[in-house]
């Protein structure tokens, strides 16, 4: 197995980022063009779609585990992977994210890196710098 974590302080409360973490609508902004969809509890599905409808199978997994506002594990079954989201408040208007990637394979991917680092890091730039999401 191989884990990589980001860990990214944005500015903005908790519960900005658990809202663009789990509202499909927002998360289109930041999450490479794809809406995320999920009930948000454990045992459910979650799936990455564009205008079109689902994306590929390795975008398709199920919620693990939930603790609202805060943590947020999930699988990507053809992926063979499981990404955990921590949220938490550092200080008023400051949130630490940490988005750890759990890889059945211990090979180096650099691609699977650069996708869920370009991730993180749009996390970040949206939601210090889109007015319209802040106000969605």
């Amino acid at each position: 197995m191989r884990t990589r974590t980001f860990t990214l302080y944005i500015a903005a409360t908790p519960e900005l980022v658990w809202r663009a973490l789990t509202e499909p609508e927002l998360t289109r902004r930041y999450y490479l063009g794809l809406a995320v969809d999920s009930t948000w509890r454990p045992g459910a599905p979650i799936v990455f779609r564009t205008d079109r409808g689902p994306v590929a199978e390795a975008l398709y997994g199920e919620i693990l585990h939930v603790i609202p506002g805060e943590e947020l594990i999930h699988s990507l079954h053809a992926a063979q992977c499981w990404l955990t989201w921590d949220v938490a408040a550092v200080e008023p208007g400051l949130t630490r994210v940490a988005l750890s990637c759990d890889d059945l394979d211990a090979r180096p991917d650099p691609e699977r890196d650069e996708a869920w680092a370009r991730v993180a890091s749009g996390l970040k730039t949206v939601l210090e710098t889109d007015v319209m999401f802040r106000t969605t």
